[in-house]
């Protein structure tokens, strides 16, 4: 074997997982690497990427059992060295075979800022698989509508449609809760959109074609779409008008259902974001011997992760990230109240409590590749 074969044969697989707010990322990726590690015996590393510094996502995934490593206080595109340094250190740490990485759900220009740079700069560490992009089908029609006007009090949506031009290959989620005809309906909005694109309908509850993404991430193909970005300043209203916020902190109560308590947080934020306001809210409860985790999508409470049972003995963490159309104070108000009145409710304590709660600044790529 030549040095330049073996050179190839070392290179770590590469796959982004991209999409919006809720459309079920960490899901996916936490069910392509069970799916990965069971078929296949391949070990799978996740990278993580967060506005703030504590991550729901990250939490989960290493309660699922996997290497994970986090690119907190921007997106991969304009923290691009971390990220590129975090990979490397999961290859030095555990040489996974297949490396997932799971951007912001806001984040935009994915394939010039981020997958480009990758392939071009790195050509004999990484094998970048192509894009996907994450769009959830009982939101797709929603979601892909033309924007009718903007501002920060629109409820106008610019960056699913990037997502969607974006991608190399569209995977359309939650399957399970949609009919035949409203998938049909969803890939010929997809087609009219993006056509030719090719588009996996799944569901990572009920595993129905999951082990066709899992064969792409075996596979030898490669990112090969030629990047043609928007200008980043266009999606800066759209990003400035959510409002960001994040907790952690440790809990401690005798016997504490994890279900109704977390379902009575998010029943107080849902009472007061109705709608499209909630663009994705993620809570967290672990300990050693259990774990939950669920989500709050546009007013639908989603149960997404559940480990060793729902009742919670003696302490546990609580993680909770939100992302709301509303300023900070207000949501630093709301939460704070949902979570203190919550607590009260199921007899909980908290303490070593940290709150973070921010409008995102607008962000610069460090690469945005043309070509």
């Amino acid at each position: 074997m030549s040095d330049k074969e073996g050179v190839k044969a070392r290179r770590t697989r590469f796959a982004i997982i991209g999409g919006y707010l809720g459309s079920g990322k960490t899901t996916l990726a936490t069910a392509v690497a069970r799916e990965l590690r069971a078929r296949y015996g391949k070990s799978t590393a996740v990278v993580t990427n967060d506005q703030g510094s504590v991550l729901v996502d990250t939490q989960f995934v290493r309660e699922a059992g996997f290497d994970v490593a986090e690119v907190l206080g921007g997106c991969f595109c304009s923290k691009f060295p971390e990220f590129v340094k975090n990979a490397r250190s999961l290859v030095a740490m555990g040489r996974p075979d297949i490396i997932l990485a799971e951007p912001i759900g806001t984040s935009t220009n994915v394939l010039s800022s981020v997958v480009a740079p990758l392939r071009n700069m790195y050509p004999d560490e990484f094998e970048v698989a192509p894009l996907l992009v994450v769009l959830d089908g009982t939101r797709a029609t929603e979601l892909l509508q033309k924007p009718e006007g903007f501002g920060l009090g629109s409820q106008s949506r610019i960056i699913p449609l990037n997502q969607v031009h974006d991608a190399e290959v569209i995977l359309v989620s939650k399957c399970d809760l949609m009919s035949e005809k409203q998938i049909d309906e969803v890939l010929a909005r997809i087609e009219a959109e993006a056509p030719g694109i090719e588009v996996v309908p799944y569901s990572a509850h009920t595993m129905k074609n999951v082990e066709k993404i899992v064969e792409l991430m075996v596979s030898s193909r490669t990112s090969q779409k030629l990047p043609r970005p928007d200008d980043p300043s266009i999606f800066s209203t759209e990003k400035a008008s959510m409002g960001w916020y994040n907790l952690s902190g440790r809990i401690e109560a005798s016997r504490l259902d994890l279900s109704a308590f977390t379902t009575d947080i998010l029943r107080h934020v849902a009472e007061a974001f109705p709608g499209r306001m909630t663009g994705h809210v993620k809570i967290v409860v672990s300990s050693p011997r259990v774990a939950v985790k669920i989500g709050l999508v546009e007013g639908q409470v989603q149960v997404e992760g559940l480990k060793g049972g729902r009742y919670l003995e003696g302490e546990g963490k609580l993680v909770i990230n939100a992302r709301v159309t509303t300023s900070p104070e207000e949501l630093k108000r709301v939460f704070g109240s949902s979570v203190e009145a919550t607590c009260a409710l199921h007899q909980v304590r908290l303490d070593e409590v940290s709150i973070s709660c921010f409008a995102p600044r607008p962000e610069t790529p460090d690469h945005l590749h043309r070509e």
